[in-house]
């Protein structure tokens, strides 16, 4: 039998180590992404635009490069969210992820909805709409 860990939405560990601890009163976006799957690669540089869009959430990345990389990322796309290194391996057994990219949205500390990016216009209004309230 397979038992998987609780999953915390309250707070993860970032790639450097750090706690990051989230409130319940903002919400929180999950992105999940891995460095060998050419559609998360190609979804890289929307992260930015995603971001610019719904300021008021939290954002998490959980990537599976390595620390050289994730500066790399950080850098070169300037983004100010954390990101947290994770196999995909653990995010299926954690997260329950099977393909990537894949998001969580995240309310009150509780998983709303969870969907492959694919289909990722089909839940923007709600995020931009969560973003809206204060």
């Amino acid at each position: 039998m397979l038992i998987t860990q609780m999953v915390s939405y309250s707070s993860v560990i970032d790639y450097k180590g750090n706690k990051i601890n989230f409130s319940k009163e903002k919400c929180q976006l999950f992105l999940f992404v891995s460095l060998y799957c050419n559609h998360c690669v190609d979804f890289l540089p929307e992260i930015t635009s995603l971001r610019n869009k719904i300021p008021n959430i939290e954002f998490v990345l959980f990537c599976n490069g390595d620390e050289e990389e994730h500066d790399g990322l950080i850098e070169y796309f300037n983004w100010d969210f954390p990101v947290v290194h994770i196999e995909t391996e653990d995010a299926t057994l954690m997260y329950d992820i099977n393909t990537f990219p894949y998001f969580i949205f995240i309310k009150e500390n509780q998983k709303v909805l969870g969907e492959s990016l694919t289909k990722w216009e089909k839940y923007e209004h709600i995020l931009l709409e969560e973003s809206d309230k204060k």
